[in-house]
């Protein structure tokens, strides 16, 4: 596993107090095992860029919190509802919702993966060279 971010890093972009002291060291880890399972490319482990460190803060505040890791469960947006009060009937149709959709991540993830942009790769995407 890589270490993008310390302890001293993340207090350092987010002030002491972003959890209680005993969380810090396990929030840390998480963030970076996350930002290493990204597979970011082109960081330079020697000079570790600002947006790299402030995505692994945020990512480690995600972790002390609880919610880096946390699967989601909603089954998507209510599309329509029909209701019958005589004959009783009633009916729900809701959007399907992607697992892999970012909109279903923490708000504080979303920014860490907006930071990290730049050193991601998609792995859909190949070079062809001729």
């Amino acid at each position: 596993m890589t270490t993008y971010v310390t302890v001293e890093d993340v207090d350092g972009v987010l002030g002491t107090e972003w959890t209680t002291p005993d969380k810090k060291a396990a929030a840390v880890l998480q963030a970076n095992a996350y930002m290493t399972s990204l597979n970011l490319q082109g960081i330079d482990l020697n000079a570790i860029p600002q947006d790299v460190i402030a995505a692994g803060a945020y990512l480690a505040k995600s972790a002390a919190d609880g919610t880096l890791y946390k699967q989601q469960t909603e089954s998507g947006s209510l599309t329509s509802k029909t209701v019958d009060a005589d004959g009783v009937k009633v009916s729900k149709t809701y959007a399907s919702g992607q697992a892999t959709s970012t909109s279903l991540l923490p708000a504080d993830v979303q920014l860490a993966l907006s930071l990290l942009g730049q050193w991601r790769i998609n792995p859909l995407a190949f070079r062809v060279y001729r």
